[in-house]
C-alpha cells in the first residue's frame, strides 16, 4: 500500500476532514467565524478570533490523528482498524489542548484589537506596556498601550514621579495629570514598585494624589 492508498482508507477521513477545515476556513474566515466563536467560547476563550480557533483545531486534530494512523500502520499494522476509535479519541483531546493553549497565549499577547483611542483619561488603575523608548519624570515623548477588556487599545502619555522606566515594561496606571495630560506610572511588579511599595500602597498613594488634586 502505497501512501495515497493509505490515506485514501476510512480511518483516515475524520483527520482529512480536519487538514480540509482549516483550509476552508483560511480561505473564507467569515464563512467560519460564528462557528468557531461557540467552539471559542466553550473552550473560555472569548477575544480569539472564531476562523483561528477553527484552524488549529482542524489542522491540529488532521496532523495528530495521521500521525497516530501512520505510526500504527508502520508498527502495528493489525491494530489498525481496532486503534481508529483511541486515535480519533486521542486527537480530539489533543486538538482541543493545543486550540485552548494557543488561544490562551494569543488572548495574552497578542489580543485581538477592534480599536484605538488616545489619550483616555479614565484609565487609573489600569495594568498596560511601554511604548516609548523609556519613561521618567522630563521625558516628554513616554507612552505606554493599555488593552480594554472590549478590544479597544488605548494609547496614553505617562510620566513617573521618579527615575525611569525602561521599553516594554509592565506598569500601573496611577493618576492623569490633566495639566499635561499624562498619566503617573509604576512598574506593575509589586516587588520593584516605587521605594519597595505594595499594590496596596500604591493604590493608597493614587487615592491620596487624587484627593489632593481635586482640592486644588
Amino acid at each position: 500500500m502505497n501512501y495515497l492508498q493509505f490515506l485514501a482508507q476510512w480511518y483516515n477521513w475524520p483527520f482529512l476532514m480536519g487538514i480540509a477545515l482549516a483550509a476552508a476556513t483560511l480561505l473564507r474566515p467569515a464563512a467560519f467565524a460564528s462557528l468557531g466563536a461557540r467552539l471559542g467560547r466553550h473552550l473560555g476563550l472569548e477575544r480569539v478570533p472564531g476562523n483561528s480557533v477553527l484552524m488549529v483545531f482542524g489542522l491540529t486534530l488532521g496532523l495528530v490523528g495521521l500521525t497516530l494512523n501512520a505510526a500504527l500502520h508502520d508498527y502495528w499494522p493489525a491494530a489498525q482498524k481496532a486503534g481508529f476509535a483511541p486515535s480519533l479519541i486521542v486527537s480530539l483531546v489533543l486538538a482541543l489542548w493545543v486550540v485552548r493553549w494557543v488561544g490562551r497565549v494569543r488572548e495574552r499577547h497578542f489580543p485581538e484589537i477592534k480599536s484605538v483611542k488616545f489619550g483616555t483619561p479614565e484609565l487609573s488603575g489600569q495594568e498596560g506596556r511601554i511604548v516609548s523608548r523609556m519613561v521618567g519624570t522630563d521625558y516628554q515623548a513616554g507612552r505606554a498601550q493599555v488593552m480594554g477588556d472590549d478590544g479597544t487599545l488605548h494609547v496614553v502619555l505617562c510620566k513617573t514621579r521618579s527615575g525611569e522606566i525602561d521599553y516594554a515594561a509592565s506598569v500601573v496606571l496611577l493618576d492623569y495629570d490633566s495639566g499635561d495630560g499624562r498619566y503617573y506610572v509604576a512598574l506593575a511588579d509589586e516587588s520593584s514598585g516605587p521605594a519597595g511599595m505594595t499594590g496596596e500602597q500604591l493604590e493608597s498613594q493614587r487615592r491620596q494624589d487624587q484627593t489632593g488634586l481635586d482640592g486644588q
